[in-house]
């Protein structure tokens, strides 16, 4: 991958006020473009553009987190999934961690901070990749 090309990252996020908050926290990193889904099948018809980023909420209303990592991962395993979410269910961050996810991030005071640098880790790593 080129170093500090420009990256894409798809967020999805059902909550319309959590996603432009998201949004507006990622605006501040360079060489990003961001693009928001409030629906899993919206952000499913837009894999072929092969988001480098992923940040994904586990409560959707039309499929399961889990399931959209499995789909991300089976169909864009170069892309790298960072899921938000208010669920705390050490089970299931468990299994998202065996499905390859990068970083589970339980919303917070913080959390957006944390987001930020593991945005700026992430892309430091793809720009690094091979």
């Amino acid at each position: 991958m080129e170093k500090n090309k420009h990256k894409k990252i798809f967020v999805i996020e059902d909550n319309k006020t959590e996603g432009m908050l998201l949004k507006l926290c990622l605006g501040s990193i360079k060489n990003v473009t961001i693009t928001n889904f409030t629906h899993g099948q919206e952000l499913i018809d837009h894999l072929h553009e092969n988001p480098e980023i992923i940040i994904a909420d586990m409560m959707l209303p039309d499929i399961s987190g889990e399931e959209l990592v499995k789909l991300v991962r089976d169909n864009n395993p170069e892309t790298e999934v960072i899921v938000v979410s208010a669920q705390k269910d050490i089970d299931l961050i468990a299994r998202l961690q065996e499905l390859g996810i990068y970083n589970y991030l339980v919303k917070s005071e913080t959390c957006m901070e944390s987001l930020q640098q593991a945005i700026d880790d992430l892309t430091f790593l793809i720009d690094h990749k091979r």
